[in-house]
C-alpha cells in the first residue's frame, strides 16, 4: 500500500449536509479544507423538508434560488406555507415573520447534490470513497488516517470537525461521551412507485391503529411519480430495527392506518428509524469539533433534524475562519458549544414530547390529539410557538448583561435605503462579513477602521420599521445572520469598536 500525505487548514470527516456547509463557510472565508467522506453513491433519501430559517442562511450565501429551481422538479409549486408538529397541522410558517414564510419538499440526495457543488465552487476538496479510521491531536495540529482505494491516507491539519453521523468515528477518537437511550419504537419510511393519495399531493391520517404521512417525493427513472411514506404502526412499531423493510408490511400498515388499499409494485428505498436519543457530552475537544448527527441523534419528529445540523455548521464556520484567518482568538471558538447545545438539548425536548404525544394510540391518546389540534394548535400564540420551535428560535443566543433584547436574536429581515439603492440584510451577508449598521442613515461608521477585519459599514435608513427595531439606531450582524449588538444611542464610532472586538480582532 501506498502512503499519501498532504496539509489543510481543517479536515471535515463526513460529507452530509452540515459536513458540506461548514466545509463551504470555511473555504469560502479564505480556509483550506478537504472533505472525506466515505460514500461514492449519493445518500438514500432520508431528510426531505428545509425548513424557513435555513432557507434565510441560504439566501444569505445567495443559495435559496438553487433550491427553489430543485424542488420545482419534484412539484410545480414546492413551496409549502405550514407544517406538522407531533403529527397535528397546520403549524403556520407566516407567524416567523420571514421573508420565507414556507419549507420546501426537498429529499436529501438533492439537497447534497446541490450542497457538493456549491463547495467545490468555492474550492472545498471533496474525496469520495474514503474511510477514515484513526484520528489523533496534539498541541498544535491534528492528524487523521484513513484507506481511499487500498491506499493509506494520512492528513495533518489545524482543525477537524467531525461530521460523520450518529456512529462518527471522530467522536469517538476524541473521547467525547454520548448520553441518551436505545430505540424503544420502530417506524418505517417508504419511497413508493405510486401516485399521491390527495389532489394537494398531501395526506396525513393518525387513529388507533397507527399514524401515516405521505407526500410526493419526485418521481422515478421512468417518470412514475414516487411518494413517500412516514409510518409508526402501532403493533409494528415493535419490530426490530435490523428485519428487513417488505413491500407486503408496507402495504398492510398502510391498509391499517388509511383504512384503504394502497396499490403499488415494489419498494424504490425503504428503511427503519426508531426513538433512540443521544447527546455529545461536548462539542468541542480542543482541536476537534462535532456539527450535525455526529453531535445528536433522535427520532425524526416532524422532519426537523437536518435543518438544526446545517444550522450548527452555519455557526461554527465563520468562527473557525476567523481564528485560522487571525482575525480571533481561541476563545471565540467556544461560543460554538455555548450556543449550539441550549438549541440541541431544546430540540431533544421537543423531540421527546412529540414523540409521547404522537405515538399514544389509546383512545385517550386520540382524544388528546383531537382536543389539541382543534382547540389549541390554532390559538396564534401557541402556533407561533411550535414555528419557533421547530426552527430551533426559541431562545437567543447568550449575550452579556445589559444587552439590547434583539442581540442574540435570528437578524431581522432589513431592508435598507442606503446611497446605493434599497438593500436588504439577506444579500448584504454574502460577503460573509459582519454588517455593522447606522440605521440613521448618517454614515457615522463609514470611517471606522477595521483593519481589513471581515466587517462592512453601511448606513441606510430602514424601509418598514417593526416595532423591536423602531429605536434601534445601530445594528451588528453577524455572518451566520444573528444579531451580535444592537443599541439605542446615537451611533458611536468608539462603542462600535469595541462591540467589533468583543467578537473579533482579539489578535490585532
Amino acid at each position: 500500500m501506498n502512503d499519501i500525505a498532504a496539509d489543510t487548514d481543517v479536515i471535515v470527516v463526513g460529507g452530509g449536509p452540515s459536513g458540506l456547509t461548514v466545509a463551504s463557510e470555511l473555504a469560502l472565508a479564505g480556509a483550506r479544507v478537504t472533505v472525506l467522506e466515505r460514500r461514492t453513491e449519493p445518500v438514500q433519501s432520508r431528510a426531505g423538508t428545509v425548513l424557513p430559517r435555513v432557507l434565510e442562511l441560504f439566501d444569505a450565501r445567495g443559495l435559496a434560488d438553487r433550491f427553489f429551481e430543485r424542488a420545482r422538479s419534484i412539484k410545480d409549486n414546492p413551496l409549502i406555507p405550514v407544517h406538522i408538529w407531533a403529527g397535528m397541522k397546520p403549524v403556520h410558517w407566516h407567524h416567523l415573520n420571514s421573508r420565507f414564510g414556507f419549507r420546501l419538499i426537498m429529499p436529501q440526495n438533492m439537497t447534497e447534490e446541490l450542497l457538493l457543488d456549491y463547495a467545490r465552487e468555492v474550492g472545498v476538496d471533496v474525496r469520495l470513497g474514503v474511510t477514515v479510521q484513526d484520528v489523533r491531536q496534539d498541541a498544535d495540529s491534528v492528524t487523521v488516517t484513513a484507506v481511499q482505494d487500498g491506499n493509506h491516507l494520512s492528513l495533518t491539519a489545524r482543525y477537524v470537525i467531525g461530521a460523520d453521523g450518529g456512529r462518527s468515528v471522530v467522536r469517538r477518537q476524541a473521547g467525547i461521551g454520548f448520553e441518551g437511550h436505545g430505540a424503544t419504537f420502530t417506524g418505517i419510511v417508504a419511497d413508493v412507485r405510486t401516485r399521491p393519495l390527495t389532489a394537494d399531493g398531501r395526506a396525513m391520517t393518525d387513529n388507533e391503529h397507527g399514524w401515516v404521512t405521505s407526500f410526493p417525493f419526485g418521481e422515478d427513472e421512468d417518470g412514475t411519480p414516487v411518494t413517500r411514506f412516514n409510518i409508526v404502526h402501532a403493533e409494528r412499531r415493535h419490530t426490530d430495527p435490523s428485519e428487513p423493510v417488505t413491500a407486503e408490511e408496507v402495504r398492510q400498515c398502510l391498509s391499517d392506518v388509511l383504512e384503504q388499499e394502497v396499490r403499488f409494485d415494489g419498494l424504490r428505498w425503504a428503511s427503519r428509524f426508531t426513538d433512540a436519543l443521544r447527546l455529545a457530552t461536548a462539542f468541542r475537544e480542543r482541536r476537534i469539533f462535532l456539527v450535525g448527527e455526529s453531535a445528536r441523534i433522535h427520532y425524526p419528529a416532524s422532519g426537523v433534524g437536518m435543518n438544526f445540523c446545517i444550522q450548527d455548521a452555519f455557526n461554527l464556520g465563520w468562527k473557525l475562519a476567523a481564528v485560522i484567518n487571525g482575525h480571533a482568538d481561541d476563545a471565540l471558538l467556544d461560543t460554538y458549544e455555548a450556543e449550539r447545545r441550549p438549541v440541541a438539548e431544546e430540540l431533544m425536548r421537543s423531540v421527546e414530547a412529540q414523540c409521547a404525544v404522537q405515538f399514544n394510540f389509546t383512545p385517550e391518546g386520540v382524544a388528546f390529539k383531537r382536543m389539541f389540534q382543534e382547540h389549541l394548535l390554532p390559538l396564534p400564540d401557541v402556533n407561533r410557538r411550535i414555528a419557533l420551535e421547530l426552527n430551533g428560535l426559541t431562545q437567543p443566543y447568550p449575550s452579556l448583561p445589559g444587552s439590547h433584547p434583539l442581540t442574540g436574536q435570528r437578524a431581522p429581515d432589513l431592508e435598507l435605503v442606503t446611497p446605493d439603492g434599497i438593500r436588504r440584510i439577506g444579500e448584504l451577508l454574502r460577503e460573509q462579513r459582519f454588517l455593522l449598521i447606522d440605521c440613521t442613515g448618517n454614515g457615522t461608521y463609514e470611517d471606522l477602521d477595521t483593519d481589513a477585519m471581515p466587517v462592512r459599514a453601511l448606513s441606510g435608513v430602514p424601509v418598514v420599521t417593526t416595532p423591536e427595531l423602531r429605536r434601534v439606531k445601530s445594528l451588528l450582524v453577524r455572518p451566520d445572520a444573528y444579531v451580535a449588538w444592537a443599541d439605542e444611542d446615537s451611533p458611536d464610532p468608539e462603542a462600535a469598536a469595541e462591540q467589533i472586538k468583543h467578537w473579533i480582532g482579539a489578535q490585532r
